[in-house]
């Protein structure tokens, strides 16, 4: 096989050995790929800055007997403001661990990826990490399939009325008045976040609609989409904590 070059997001850096790292780069021509970086770990390599956890590059790659080898590589977006702030790095870092959860080897996704390089650049700057991860997160499940029925009773068929609306992952969407006293664990919400939440399914881009509507529907999405994964990513327990320290919720 030979040599490539491509566009890839570092989803996920390891140590290896005395001075190398484990990549696992998202390519936009061929996919996720597992890496090798030598010597990247010495803090005079040229692959250091543009070898690490979020950062856009341009990577040369060699194949080697298991893994492709890195021999160049050249920095397109360093995304070096996510180190100085805290929220927004925890959260980058876990957008990149989901997709790595969600993506197989060598299955070219350019949607995914731009989805991903958007959010990077956007939790650059926004002084709203949990609510641009809370879109990102229901774009992914629109993209996968995962969407919630939100117009119509997933129990019965009814449309969905009222101040408040319950919502259950494990039903597919929302449920009428009627349904939702006779399913327990229902999750509550305003009719505001549900407005809200149709809206961000339509058009993919919402404002901020405000602490407490932001915060009904990142539970929300975050549930449904944890469900249908059937397990939790291992950066989400470190992003709660930090937004109960820095934020107290």
């Amino acid at each position: 096989m030979p040599p490539v070059n491509v566009q890839a997001i570092v989803l996920r850096r390891r140590p290896l050995g005395e001075a190398d790292k484990s990549l696992t780069l998202f390519t936009r021509e061929m996919g996720k790929l597992s890496a090798v970086a030598r010597g990247a770990r010495k803090p005079t390599s040229k692959l250091a800055g543009s070898t690490e956890t979020c950062v856009q590059a341009r990577f040369h790659l060699a194949p080697g007997r298991t893994f492709w080898i890195v021999t160049q590589a050249s920095v397109e977006r360093a995304r070096a403001r996510l180190h100085r702030l805290l929220m927004n790095a925890a959260t980058a870092i876990y957008a990149c661990e989901l997709v790595d959860r969600l993506l197989e080897e060598n299955v070219p996704d350019e949607d995914l990826f731009d989805l991903l390089a958007g959010t990077l650049d956007e939790l650059e700057t926004t002084e709203h990490p949990t609510w641009t991860l809370c879109r990102f997160e229901n774009a992914l499940m629109i993209q996968q399939g995962y969407s919630p029925e939100l117009e119509t009773c997933t129990r019965c068929g009814k449309p969905i009325e009222g101040e408040t609306i319950a919502f259950l992952p494990q039903m597919g969407g929302t449920l009428c008045p009627s349904c939702a006293r006779m399913v327990p664990g229902t999750v509550r919400l305003s009719r505001t976040a549900w407005l809200v939440w149709r809206l961000l399914n339509a058009s993919g881009e919402t404002d901020f609609p405000g602490d407490e509507v932001s915060k009904e529907l990142e539970q929300a999405v975050h549930l449904h989409l944890r469900y249908h994964l059937d397990r939790e990513m291992k950066s989400t327990q470190v992003l709660w904590q930090l937004r109960q320290d820095l934020v107290g919720e």
